[in-house]
């Protein structure tokens, strides 16, 4: 079975609520009731996608544990625990500046979770390019606010 349709669907479906709380503004929106502000709305949505791919791989870790190039419980726990308490002890600009320094750095797991065959070059692939569009929603959010 081919997964990739699947995944690279809802990667890229996965990174356009951020892309709209840093365009929406453009057009006059700034805030979509009863969600809130679009930058709070994007510093809640981050760190719940960063949850994610901490989970994605705490995952790899229990069903790899052997292949592993380092713990994955441990790397992307340090990495998700930052941006939580960035994001409840910090203002918003820290939380989001955070969570722009944590995309890359879970993209980076995933690019050594490549080089050891546990992942796809097509899957490392659309996480490039959402990590990308993340990355440039924050950065323009925080730009713009």
């Amino acid at each position: 079975m081919d997964d990739k349709p699947i995944y690279s669907a809802l990667t890229l479906a996965g990174v356009t609520p951020f892309l709209a709380c840093a365009l929406l503004p453009i057009a006059g929106i700034d805030a979509i009731e009863p969600l809130g502000r679009l930058d709070r709305l994007a510093g809640s949505y981050g760190l719940a996608i960063l949850c994610f791919l901490t989970g994605v791989h705490w995952a790899t870790q229990l069903y790899a544990s052997d292949k592993v190039p380092f713990n994955l419980f441990v790397g992307s726990n340090v990495v998700f625990l930052a941006v939580w308490i960035a994001y409840v002890a910090t203002n918003l600009t820290l939380a989001l500046v955070a969570q722009l320094v944590a995309f890359p750095l879970l993209l980076a797991v995933d690019f050594r979770l490549q080089q050891a065959a546990l992942i796809s070059h097509h899957y490392l692939g659309i996480r490039f390019i959402a990590t990308a569009l993340a990355c440039f929603s924050l950065l323009f959010i925080l730009v713009s606010g």
